[in-house]
């Protein structure tokens, strides 16, 4: 993987320089920019500093300075920052943070200066999960595009008379397996994330929601969507789950299940490719031919539809002075090569086809997140038409996990989370 990762922005590189060869000197006055992507300094510099480096030999007017911030440091410091204005220019985002308060009048319509080529190539569905209606322009560029799959124990499975080579395809077929593992084997059928405080819990809940009503679970005004018969239905087949789910489940988030799995202690697991990593440190790279833990496109519920969750982050930038110079390195970002060494560096899903060419991408398992991008309907992240995204969460987290634990039905469920989600946007008003 290393070697892979290497090779790739040595050809970045390469390019770049190439590039800057048919450019001409220096201009009189360099433009400088800033660019933040959160994360792991080591993983982040891994992949932005050839780039930057590339970018600047093809590009000698543009200077780039990089910033460095884990994500917990950024979610604590953002609003102070763009409040005194001294946030990068160019930042790697939240899909659903567009109209987030701090942020929301610092953003830069990048339509004018990003090319129709580029735009072309990221798939419709993306483009819609990304969608708010309101803003005229494109404020945001989606880059990495995480949906859930089904993860299951092939081992376990066979322990539980199931066929390891038939995952579930249907919520049928997936709450008769979490039932078959938890009857014959006495293990857990399958993992919900619902620790408190992570704002997972409503991502596995309204995930089914989203598949039952096939429709987000906030409208443009962000009033709830899903107090109809279809929602009920989601929440009624859930209900039916809950018996097959670990003991206290609110103590478990995605870090604490995906061990959980791997070592056949649950028996499926609806989660993104953050989990890949963890099945890599046990079996490889080929874990899904070599290793226990089988991945499936995700199964889908009555009305046949293709749908799943999907979490995205892109690139924003966040001044006009600079608006062409952080576009053209938001589309220097997002080439192929660059975009691929990103999506190596932290393990997530390939977005562009010829991803797939990579070595790193070859296993069957990229495939079906791949698959999943370009032929599901994607329904993601709350919150992205209001001021207070996160207030969401919070207040629908309490009702789903009194759901999970079995304090309320899904009748008051449903009835509880309505008027949540109505109280937030209340309060907004």
């Amino acid at each position: 993987m290393k070697k892979t990762l290497s090779l790739a922005l040595a050809m970045i590189l390469a390019f770049g320089m190439l590039l800057g060869c048919t450019g001409s000197a220096f201009a009189a006055e360099q433009t400088t920019i800033s660019v933040l992507r959160p994360g792991d300094q080591d993983k982040v510099a891994s992949f932005m500093e050839p780039a930057v480096e590339a970018f600047e030999a093809a590009n000698p007017d543009i200077n780039v300075e990089i910033v460095y911030d884990s994500w917990a440091g950024w979610i604590q410091t953002y609003p102070t920052k763009f409040e005194a204005d001294t946030q990068p220019d160019v930042i790697f985002w939240w899909d659903n943070k567009l109209h987030d308060s701090s942020a929301h009048d610092k953003l830069v319509n990048l339509e004018p200066y990003l090319s129709e080529e580029m735009v072309a190539k990221i798939p419709q569905g993306v483009w819609d999960l990304v969608d708010t209606g309101d803003m005229d322009g494109l404020y945001y560029v989606p880059s990495s595009v995480d949906t859930f799959v089904l993860y299951y124990n092939k081992a376990l499975f066979e322990q539980a008379g199931l066929d390891p080579n038939a995952p579930p395809t249907t919520w049928d077929e997936l709450l008769a397996a979490a039932k078959a593992i938890k009857e014959n084997t006495g293990k857990t059928g399958v993992g919900v994330p619902a620790i408190n405080g992570a704002e997972v819990l409503q991502e596995f809940v309204g995930c089914f929601i989203n598949q039952a009503t096939d429709a987000p679970i906030l409208d443009a005004d962000s009033m709830p969507l899903f107090e109809t018969e279809q929602g009920l239905e989601a929440l009624k087949f859930l209900e039916q789950l809950w018996p097959y789910v670990q003991e206290s489940p609110t103590e478990y988030g995605r870090g604490e299940l995906r061990p959980l799995i791997r070592d056949g202690e649950v028996g499926m697991l609806i989660e993104g490719p953050w989990a890949i990593s963890t099945m890599i440190g046990a079996w490889g790279a080929d874990f899904t031919n070599d290793g226990d833990v089988g991945i499936a496109e995700l199964p889908v519920g009555p009305n046949g539809k293709k749908i799943t969750w999907a979490g995205t982050n892109g690139w924003i930038a966040t001044r006009e002075e600079t608006a062409e110079a952080s576009a053209k390195f938001i589309e220097f970002l997002m080439s192929e090569e660059v975009l691929k060494a990103h999506h190596i560096a932290y393990g997530s899903g390939p977005l562009y086809a010829a991803e797939l060419e990579d070595p790193a991408f070859q296993y069957d398992y990229w495939k079906t997140f791949y698959n999943e991008t370009q032929e599901y309907a994607l329904y993601g992240m709350i919150g992205k038409n209001s001021a207070t995204p996160a207030a969401y969460y919070t207040a629908l987290e309490e009702v789903w996990q009194a759901f999970v634990l079995g304090q309320i039905g899904a009748e008051d469920a449903l009835a509880m989370a309505a008027d949540a989600a109505e109280a937030v946007t209340a309060r907004n008003a």
